[in-house]
């Protein structure tokens, strides 16, 4: 069992997810979704990435330069009210 308690809000607006990423499919991008406000955003990964801390950005650098070579996308949760961001790498859609 998953303890993960953003699997099922990204579950919920999966289709919405997949949506964005497709209009911004040629792009270099990051997705995020806000759980707060249930909003779905694209960014630039080279601009999402350098306002991530020095720490996190390393890391997540690391980690898109190995997913994009494998046909992934990354996923970003931003949680406001409890002051979290939690990435996922989920499979491209055909």
């Amino acid at each position: 069992m998953n303890n993960d308690p953003y699997l099922d809000a990204i579950k919920n607006v999966w289709e919405e997810i997949l949506l964005v990423y497709d209009t911004f499919r040629d792009k270099e991008q990051i997705i995020e979704f806000d759980v707060s406000d249930r909003k779905i955003y694209s960014y630039p990964a080279g601009d999402y990435i350098q306002q991530l801390s020095e720490r996190s950005r390393e890391s997540t650098l690391r980690l898109f330069a190995d997913i994009t070579k494998c046909n992934k996308f990354l996923l970003f949760v931003k949680d406001s009210q409890n002051r979290r961001l939690r990435s996922y790498v989920f499979d491209l859609p055909e």
